[in-house]
């Protein structure tokens, strides 16, 4: 198998990890609160990765390259600590497959974020593209399609933030250029996170119970190792055999894919409404990388 074939491969594997985790987050939630969850699962993920270095001889490079620390530390705060810590909780007030739909508009977040920090300037292909997700968006919240209840703002202001912050994480990271390793920024990031995250769960989240259900530990297991760290390693491993702005493309599955399981799982509808959200979204998202690749 050629190179780019087996970069499709690690893609699609990405699109079943990463488009599908709403759903096992969403049952989770159920169990333990959402801040209480993302600080121990990665707290396991950073663990795991502390054991992987140390038995590979590597435990000296850990950490990333003491200028890229403070820099670090903030984008992963933003993009793992942040976003994942309000897509949980918004989680609890809306259905999943909105806030998969609104998370995977980050490339449209990503390009408004880009003019207003470093004043890149958009085509009318890319300015086009952001009225596409922007409209999806709108098709998505819309009075007629959500049944607003009082925790239905809430979840969408949270999923709003979220894909802000990755957004903005995302416009510093590729900012400038990194001397330390991949696997010693992902881990640094992630650390980072699990320090800030575990004493606000434990400030907010303490009086809420927690049921220690076989459910709960295997959902935290799994997404200690899969979507936190095989995850990012399909991601690296793709990016060495594919481009950036065509993996990206690819990624957009993964909202369709995470629409299907939250269906088939959890019982979510697919409505008309869905479907024109999600088209929006992708167009728009979709015209957007293509800036990207041009760029490269």
């Amino acid at each position: 198998m050629s190179g780019e074939g087996k970069g499709l491969l690690f893609l699609i594997a990405l699109i079943v990890i990463w488009g599908g985790n709403y759903t096992w987050v969403k049952l989770a939630l159920a169990d333990v609160g959402p801040l209480t969850f993302n600080a121990a699962r990665y707290a396991g993920a950073a663990g795991l990765m502390i054991v992987a270095f140390a038995l590979g001889g590597r435990l000296e490079r850990l950490l990333p390259a003491r200028g890229e620390r403070l820099p670090l530390a903030f984008i992963g705060l933003l993009q793992v600590g942040v976003t994942t810590g309000c897509t949980a909780l918004a989680l609890r007030h809306i259905e999943a497959t909105r806030v998969v739909l609104i998370i995977y508009s980050m490339p449209i977040w990503s390009l408004v974020v880009g003019a207003a920090l470093f004043g890149e300037r958009p085509t009318p292909r890319t300015s086009f593209g952001v009225a596409l997700g922007a409209a999806g968006l709108a098709v998505l919240t819309n009075p007629l399609a959500m049944a607003w209840t009082g925790a239905a703002l809430p979840g969408v202001l949270l999923a709003l933030v979220a894909v802000f912050a990755w957004a903005l994480g995302a416009v510093l990271y590729r900012a400038r250029g990194w001397a330390s390793d991949l696997w010693s920024q992902i881990f640094w990031q992630i650390a980072v996170s699990v320090l800030v995250l575990a004493p606000i769960a434990a400030a907010y989240e303490s009086s809420l119970a927690i049921n220690i259900t076989p459910s709960l530990l295997a959902n935290l297991l799994y997404n200690a190792i899969v979507p936190s760290v095989i995850g990012y390693w399909c991601w690296s491993q793709a990016l060495g055999r594919v481009s950036v702005a065509h993996a990206s493309q690819l990624l957009l599955l993964s909202p369709i894919y995470g629409i299907v399981q939250n269906h088939l799982v959890l019982g979510e509808p697919i409505t008309a409404s869905t479907y024109a959200a999600c088209a929006l979204i992708l167009a728009g998202a979709s015209l957007s990388l293509r800036r990207a690749e041009r760029a490269t």
